[in-house]
């Protein structure tokens, strides 16, 4: 075996320089012919020349015309310009002067054509409606003049007059049945709510009325549910009823049940009423209050509650509400509940004292003598705060 392989490599040697040999062979008889003597081969060259006639010039050499693709070509015909479509010009406005035939079953039906309105004055309107007229006389709103504003506003102000309110009365003139021409106001009237509260808001949009839009009567009653400008009917506001209590029970029905039983909901208005602490034109806070919290509100006629104490109460100074009701109560001071339950809703770790000693905080004891009446307040009678420096525990 190492024979044989010996063999074959040698063999593989051998072609290897076989071909090498060829290659290199014939490059070297090349090299022979370019180391020959120059004069004979000149020589030769010059017998070759006088021998051979001269070669006609090819064809390649002659000059070619000039191709047909040089010869400039006219402008295309995409680059001169359109003359304009037939589109671009105006259609003439189609008219129809007759109606078509009845055979064809159609028939042509001109839109009516909308009328605007115009102001007629507030003269013109007193000749029809004298009583309401009359009544209007004696409103805020009749005798209120540009004057009464900014000299600087005087211009963009105009008195206010019965077309302020209700639009150009040209159209209602024509036919009066017709409430569609004129703006009106109410329940019965064809301009939703939003169109009449719009009418109002063009001279009460600011102030008092900042929150209208959001608050819940703004969303969902109109101006005129509560007031009534053609008329003096309460004392003041221009109500549409003799007092404004009557008028939030004719929704707050619940809170009317309360009015015997609440010093609040007094019958004398100039006292107390129910704008004193709801704004009902909208608020920043819950229950609509005047006021930023429902203690700002109480301190407004409860100003020697509101401290600062030396020892406060807790509860008092996070809500009245807490512990009284102020619409209405069975129990005294508007409390939610008497005591000592009221206090026991918080005080439920009383101390207790030993066996044999009287417990003073046994309040569901009969025999208790220090529960008398079952009062929490007969030894802690400071209970909306101390100012004393022994008055820690609120007896004091």
């Amino acid at each position: 075996m190492k024979h044989e392989r010996t063999l074959v490599l040698l063999s593989a040697i051998l072609f290897m320089l076989l071909i090498l040999a060829g290659n290199i062979f014939p490059i070297e008889g090349a090299a022979d012919k370019d180391m020959a003597d120059p004069l004979t081969t000149a020589v030769t060259t010059e017998a070759a020349t006088e021998e051979s006639p001269p070669l006609a010039p090819a064809e390649a050499t002659i000059p070619l015309a000039p191709v047909e693709a040089t010869v400039p070509l006219p402008p295309a015909e995409a680059t001169i310009p359109l003359p304009p479509s037939e589109a671009t010009s105006p259609l003439p406005p189609i008219e129809f002067t007759t109606p078509l035939p009845v055979s064809e079953g159609t028939f042509f039906i001109q839109m009516p054509v909308a009328k605007k309105a115009v102001s007629v004055g507030m003269d013109t309107c007193r000749q029809c409606h004298t009583g309401p007229s009359v009544q209007w006389d004696n409103t805020i709103h009749a005798k209120w003049k540009p004057g009464f504003v900014k000299t600087a506003k005087i211009k963009e102000v105009k008195k206010i007059e019965c077309e302020t309110c209700h639009g150009p009365g040209s159209l209602h003139l024509e036919d009066t049945k017709n409430r569609m021409y004129i703006i009106s106001f109410g329940p019965k009237s064809y301009d939703t709510r939003a169109e009449q509260n719009a009418v109002c808001l063009n001279c009460h949009d600011k102030e008092g009325l900042y929150y209208w839009k959001g608050n819940v009567h703004g969303r969902n009653l109109r101006c005129t549910d509560c007031h009534h400008v053609m008329d003096n009917l309460s004392g003041r506001g221009l109500l549409n009823d003799t007092s404004e209590r009557d008028i939030c029970f004719k929704c707050h029905t619940q809170k009317k049940k309360d009015i015997l039983r609440s010093p609040h909901l007094s019958h004398d208005e100039a006292k107390m009423t129910c704008s004193t602490c709801h704004a009902p034109h909208g608020s920043d806070t819950p229950g609509l209050l005047t006021a930023s919290s429902v203690n700002e509100n109480c301190y407004k006629c409860h100003a020697d509650k509101r401290g600062p104490y030396l020892f406060d109460h807790l509860p008092v100074q996070e809500n009245c509400l807490l512990c009284h009701k102020p619409h209405s109560s069975m129990n005294r001071a508007l409390l939610k509940m008497r005591q000592p339950f009221l206090c026991l809703e918080c005080h439920t770790n009383l101390p207790v004292k030993g066996a044999g000693m009287p417990d003073a905080h046994d309040v569901l004891n009969p025999e208790s003598r220090y529960t008398y009446n079952k009062g929490c307040t007969n030894c802690h009678p400071m209970i909306h705060g101390s100012r004393h420096p022994s008055g820690a525990r609120l007896q004091r």
